[in-house]
């Protein structure tokens, strides 16, 4: 549903391309149009055809060519600079990517950063303006809920749901709609901030055929009246411009929904009504932006990504995918009997990934959970290594090193560890004190990692050492 704009429903997402296949929006790889110098730092539209060219491409290419390149920029590539200004709002990279040492020392040589924060961590160490933004518990947003776009596929329903404060805000913070506004008004940009909210910014456009409920662009609004108009607006949305019903209905009803059918679920029935052909086995169009990308790199004498163009291909290929990790093992001095054991990651349900480490009801629910707080191995396999369950072992790479109790099991590979969520905190209130182990500092950032989408893999070739008896 992301594909090709209006990403509204799935379906609308579907349109058919000139040879009679599905329409994907790829960055233009041909001579006339490629574009040779990145709008952005991480270059999706200049390296990744795949990544398309909407708001979130920026996380779909390979982001951290932000942080590789800003330390050195690689062959007849321009160099990339630290911004001269660095927002960052509810994210905290120094723990949420990979090499993080690295990543820090980047943020570091950023000249200002401005963070919105609730409480001490990582990232916001090194900001020169914490700004205090109201939790979700004491701020207003409309969310769409339901249908075929958020979260979950399978709703019988789609329509508006209101979060609304529940508890008046602490100390001097303020509602992000608030503060987005004075933004606006600071920087001169108010009227274009009303247009992108009249257009649908927000949440739902104000104005269609059927109804009209604009801001007035010229003027400063608060943040009840955006969010009534847009309540307002989302009211005639789903009941085809019959009712308006505002704020105060969202406040006392708290969700609006219509019900649809259960074939929006699905993509098939509109590929059928447009006619649209199945693009197999053959992946022509792959192979042709492959080629194309190719060239203009060549042009350009750029030779460094000719590995990532190696996987464009009309039909698959079978790829020696361990093996990458390998022979980068061994290209960076190491050996295969230091670093005997892949290491591997699971997302956790109670951890946003690093996001959340700090709330303590999170760490007691973690506690009652087998895997959590420590470095699961094969119970065989410790016993080789001299290994009890519950011992301190240190497991380490080739970029750093991490430790945590032993937790032993069966129900895993003799070669592979597992170690739950991203942890490696040091500043976050009591999430420092964990102790938790954490393979953020076990994997680098490496052009070999790097497939041709951007993408890398939480992967690593580890040893394990044991350190002590268990506490």
């Amino acid at each position: 549903m992301r594909l090709n704009r209006p990403a509204t429903t799935r379906q609308a997402s579907v349109k058919i391309n000139e040879d009679g296949f599905m329409y994907y929006p790829m960055n233009p790889t041909s001579k006339e149009h490629w574009a040779p110098n990145p709008a952005v730092r991480n270059a999706h539209g200049t390296m990744v055809p795949l990544s398309a060219n909407s708001p979130w491409s920026t996380a779909l290419g390979p982001t951290h060519f932000s942080w590789m390149f800003q330390k050195e920029s690689p062959e007849n590539w321009p160099k990339v600079t630290a911004p001269d200004i660095w927002f960052c709002y509810r994210t905290n990279p120094s723990i949420s990517f990979w090499d993080t040492k690295e990543v820090v020392k980047r943020i570091a040589e950023f000249p200002f950063i401005v963070a919105f924060a609730y409480s001490y961590d990582e990232t916001n160490h090194m900001a020169d303006v914490l700004l205090p933004e109201c939790t979700d518990f004491e701020s207003t947003q409309l969310i769409r809920v339901g249908g075929s776009k958020f979260i979950e596929q399978f709703w019988d329903h789609e329509g508006f749901a209101l979060r609304q404060p529940a508890v008046k805000p602490h100390g001097d913070t303020r509602d992000f709609t608030e503060i987005a506004t004075e933004l606006a008004v600071r920087a001169g940009l108010l009227e274009d901030y009303n247009k992108a909210i009249n257009r649908g910014s927000a949440c739902v456009s104000l104005r269609t055929d059927n109804y009209d409920f604009s801001l007035d662009t010229t003027q400063r609004h608060s943040v009840d009246t955006i969010w009534d108009r847009t309540c307002q607006a989302a009211s005639a949305e789903l009941s085809n411009g019959r009712d308006s019903d505002g704020l105060g209905w969202y406040k006392e009803h708290g969700l609006r929904t219509r019900p649809i059918s259960r074939l929006s679920w699905y993509l098939f029935p509109e590929l059928k009504k447009q006619g649209i052909r199945f693009e197999m086995p053959f992946q022509e169009r792959l192979y042709r932006v492959g080629l194309e990308l190719g060239n203009r790199l060549h042009e350009r004498g750029i030779k460094w990504w000719d590995t990532q163009l190696c996987e464009y291909g009309g039909l698959p290929k079978v790829h020696d995918f361990p093996g990458i990790w390998e022979q980068e093992t061994i290209k960076q001095g190491g050996s295969f009997k230091e670093f005997p054991f892949w290491l591997i990651t699971s997302r956790s349900m109670q951890y946003a990934w690093g996001s959340n480490v700090g709330v303590q009801l999170m760490d007691e629910v973690a506690g009652n959970l087998r895997g959590h707080k420590g470095v699961v191995i094969n119970s065989g396999k410790a016993k080789e290594l001299g290994i009890a369950d519950g011992d301190l072992i240190e497991v380490h790479s080739y970029t750093g090193k991490t430790q945590g109790p032993a937790i032993l099991s069966q129900g895993i590979r003799p070669d592979t560890l597992l170690m739950m969520g991203q942890f490696d905190h040091w500043a976050t209130p009591y999430a420092k004190d964990l102790k938790a182990p954490s393979m953020n500092s076990l994997i680098a950032m490496s052009m070999a990692l790097t497939d041709s989408t951007g993408s890398g893999a939480d992967l690593a070739r580890v040893g394990v050492k044991r350190l002590g008896a268990a506490s």
